[in-house]
C-alpha cells in the first residue's frame, strides 16, 4: 500500500502543473520569523471553494516541509491535522479548515486534537467527516491519501515530492503543496487563494482601546 500511494504520486507529478498567478506576494498569513520563505498550498480537491488555500513561512537555519506544515497548523486556529508517526517516517492522515469561520471545528470520529489542532495517532480512518459540511476535511489511507507537491520556485511546475515532508530541507523560495487524491488518482494542486489573517477578537479590541484611551488621558491637552 506504501509503494501504491509513492506510485500514484509520481505518475500525477510526471506532467506538472503550474500554479498559475500564485506568488509570495499574494501571501498574507504568514507563520514564523527569519529571512528565508517558503509558501504552502493546500487543496482539499472536494468542491467547497476555495478548495486550494496559501500560507507563508519564514525561518532561519533548517526547516523540513514537516516543519512548515506543523507550524502552519499550529499558528492557524481555523487549520487542523491528523498526523501519524512510524518508523519509515510521518504520513498525513487527514487535513481540516474551518471553512465558515464560526470558531467550531469537529470530526467523526475525533481523532484527538490538540489545542493547536493537532492531532497524532495510528489510527487513520477513510471514513472520518467533519461535523459541519460546510468545512474542509479530507482523510484518507485505503482509498485515497493526500499527495505531496514541491516546486523550487513560485514559476515552476509542481512535481510530485520524491521524499517525505520530514526529509524535505526546505531552502528560500520553495513552495510545498498537498492536494487529496482520492482513489489513489493523484494531481497537482490548483491556483490557490490566500489564507486570511484572522480578526482580532472582540477581547483583544476591547484591550486595545482601553489602551488607546488610556493613552490619551495621559497626552497634554
Amino acid at each position: 500500500m506504501l509503494l501504491l500511494r509513492w506510485g500514484s504520486a509520481a505518475c500525477a507529478g510526471l506532467l506538472g502543473v503550474n500554479s498559475a498567478g500564485a506568488t509570495f506576494d499574494e501571501v498574507q498569513f504568514w507563520v514564523g520569523t527569519g529571512t528565508n520563505r517558503a509558501a504552502l498550498v493546500i487543496d482539499w480537491a472536494d468542491g467547497l471553494g476555495p478548495e486550494s488555500l496559501l500560507w507563508g513561512y519564514q525561518w532561519n537555519g533548517q526547516a523540513s516541509g514537516l516543519d512548515m506544515l506543523v507550524a502552519v497548523v499550529r499558528a492557524d486556529a481555523r487549520l487542523f491535522a491528523h498526523l501519524g508517526q512510524y518508523a519509515w517516517g510521518t504520513a498525513v492522515f487527514g487535513l481540516g479548515y474551518d471553512r465558515n469561520d464560526n470558531g467550531i471545528f469537529s470530526v467523526t470520529p475525533a481523532p484527538g486534537f490538540d489545542a493547536d489542532g493537532v492531532a497524532w495517532s495510528l489510527s487513520p480512518n477513510d471514513a472520518r467527516t467533519a461535523d459541519d459540511p460546510a468545512d474542509h476535511w479530507r482523510e484518507g489511507w485505503n482509498n485515497g491519501f493526500w499527495a505531496y507537491y514541491t516546486k523550487s520556485t513560485a514559476d515552476d511546475p509542481w512535481a510530485s515530492s520524491m521524499v517525505g515532508a520530514a526529509d524535505r530541507v526546505l531552502s528560500d523560495g520553495v513552495w510545498d503543496g498537498w492536494r487529496f487524491a482520492p482513489g489513489f488518482a493523484g494531481q497537482p494542486p490548483g491556483t490557490p487563494a490566500p489564507a486570511p489573517v484572522p480578526e482580532p477578537t472582540g477581547w483583544v479590541l476591547f484591550l486595545l482601546g482601553g489602551g488607546l484611551l488610556a493613552w490619551a488621558r495621559r497626552q497634554p491637552a
